[in-house]
């Protein structure tokens, strides 16, 4: 399921070079073949886009444990909007074991979301394979009232993405240990909502990249005017450039030119509002799970533990 030889190498497309019937081509490049989609059967029965996530194995998705509250992004009355505290965050307003495991569903090797001519979505390949999940593991996120970091799950899938075309995983920074130099920026990726193209509040067609620049933890609670978690890796805000609603459980990555590999480094946790940034809100930082400080819980986990 793991081959340090194929991880966080770009995956070619054939299929997307199809065109529909007025000619228009699909796009023939996957910008992130290691983004998965969380989808979560919503009370109407079907299936949203709600998370992202990224294949760090051949059957495993790293994405956030918040993305399995109940109240999914709910803030209750006095509670702070941009934070995790004062959330519903008890260890009863998450979704139990065994309806993370009928509610979940997860697709790989996809650009889109649904199809959307004007995005360049025009092909049902387009929208990639979608695989149950057969187990996962959650840390101690809802037991400190999601207030001291362990924002992570893993899923485990029901088969692997070996024969999903275009998909592949991104490399974990300690199989073997590999250090984010100085300077370098980060990738982010996903389909969360873009409010400067109309998408307030749904997930946007086609795949997005962002690249951000990481902060130090002492800008970062400078920012905040608090603490931040234990296993926060920060980055920058900007007010037209930021990771927004339906990008969380998402991967952050770096590429490493040595090997021209790409390295997943954190998990999209929380951060500043992006309506409220390009209404004019001021910038602080974004808070996400640094994958590091998890070694042993992933590894034990893809090793069948």
């Amino acid at each position: 399921m793991l081959h340090p030889d194929i991880c966080g190498r770009q995956s070619t497309y054939t299929s997307f070079m199809l065109t529909d019937a007025d000619g228009n081509t699909g796009n023939p490049t996957h910008l992130a073949p290691w983004a998965a989609q969380i989808r979560v059967q919503a009370g109407g029965g079907d299936y949203e886009v709600i998370c992202g996530g990224t294949l760090i194995t051949a059957k495993h998705v790293l994405t956030a444990a918040h993305c399995f509250q109940k109240k999914f992004g709910a803030v209750k009355p006095g509670g702070e909007e941009n934070s995790m505290s004062g959330r519903y965050c008890e260890e009863n307003q998450r979704f139990t074991d065994s309806e993370i495991l009928k509610r979940t569903q997860v697709t790989v090797g996809a650009m889109c979301t649904r199809k959307s001519e004007k995005f360049g979505c025009v092909n049902e390949r387009q929208n990639g394979i979608t695989l149950k999940v057969s187990r996962f593991i959650m840390g101690d996120f809802y037991k400190t009232h999601c207030e001291q970091g362990n924002d992570i799950v893993i899923l485990e899938l029901e088969s692997t993405v070996d024969d999903v075309e275009g998909a592949n995983y991104a490399c974990l920074p300690f199989l073997p240990e590999t250090k984010i130099q100085e300077g370098t920026t980060v990738t982010s990726f996903g389909w969360g909502s873009d409010p400067g193209k109309g998408f307030d509040n749904s997930a946007f067609p086609m795949i997005q990249v962002l690249t951000l620049v990481p902060e130090s933890l002492s800008t970062c609670e400078d920012n905040w005017g608090t603490s931040v978690p234990f296993d926060s890796f920060c980055t920058a805000e900007e007010e037209d450039k930021n990771v927004c609603s339906g990008d969380s459980g998402g991967g952050l990555t770096f590429h490493q030119t040595e090997s021209s590999r790409e390295f997943i480094i954190a998990i999209v946790s929380y951060g500043s509002d992006c309506v409220q940034l390009i209404g004019g809100s001021e910038p602080r930082s974004q808070i996400n799970t640094d994958v590091r400080k998890h070694q042993k819980f992933i590894v034990d986990f893809i090793n069948g533990a």
